[in-house]
């Protein structure tokens, strides 16, 4: 069974587009652990010999800074 985790709230969407830096957090924060899920790389340990599972912060935050251009340039067409 699929659990549903929501959208965030159609205020927030709308504050994010006008430019409000509060909101667009919010809609960062809210899609981080889908972000940091995508952000899995593996990475070797010379020293050890493992190869662990971590999060590549340098993608992280292209896909942060990519979703901020799409949230700013997003519009809202009310029928």
């Amino acid at each position: 069974m699929r659990k549903e985790y929501g959208y965030p709230e159609l205020e927030v969407i709308c504050k994010a587009s006008a430019g409000n830096e509060a909101s667009i957090k919010e809609i960062l924060n809210f899609y981080d652990a889908y972000i940091c899920k995508l952000c899995l790389r593996p990475f070797y340990h010379s020293e050890s010999g493992k190869i662990t599972m971590q999060i590549d912060e340098e993608l992280k935050g292209q896909i942060h800074t990519e979703m901020m251009k799409a949230i700013l340039k997003f519009e809202i067409r009310v029928k």
